[in-house]
């Protein structure tokens, strides 16, 4: 089984899905981290030099790579999504198809400050993206509102209903 998580940044989605593959006994790859590893640069860093079409193209290499690799191996995964991963309706399309996909919504000013000093390091974070990006999020298979939960109570939820599936 391989468990998507998406949402906007600062959602929640690296935290949770650390805890969730601990409590599944599943492997965890956050999909930002793995591009920073993969390029040796951040993502902020890839952003700024080589533009968001081009970050957009190895990300959707990226999450192609990481999904496949997992079917191909049998091992069930907890992939934690960057922010704008499903505004690449191909990438979309192959996540919804592949995963079962679950969006953990949050209200801006909850992402606000969780993200809180943080912003610099985030190129694309803004209220307007945020808004635009909802509709997206809500394709997924599950909702789960984070809103005054911590990490452990997310991640507990998930798990209940990925035992139904």
């Amino acid at each position: 089984m391989i468990i998507s998580l998406t949402g906007y940044m600062g959602s929640g989605k690296s935290s949770v899905g650390k805890i969730l593959s601990g409590m599944l006994g599943f492997q965890f790859i956050d999909l930002d981290a793995y591009i920073e590893h993969k390029k040796g640069i951040s993502i902020a860093d890839i952003i700024k030099e080589e533009g968001e079409n081009s970050f957009r193209a190895l990300e959707a290499e990226c999450v192609r790579d990481v999904i496949i690799m997992s079917q191909l191996t049998g091992n069930d995964l907890v992939l934690a999504l960057g922010g704008g991963t499903l505004t690449i309706g191909s990438v979309r399309d192959f996540i919804l198809e592949n995963t079962h996909c679950v969006y953990l919504r949050a209200r801006f000013d909850t992402i606000a400050e969780r993200v809180g000093n943080n912003v610099s390091s985030r190129p694309l974070f803004s209220k307007e993206s945020y808004r635009e990006r909802q509709c997206i999020y809500e394709l997924a298979g599950t909702i789960i509102d984070t809103d005054g939960k911590t990490p452990e109570t997310v991640a507990e939820e998930i798990k209940l209903f990925s035992i139904s599936l």
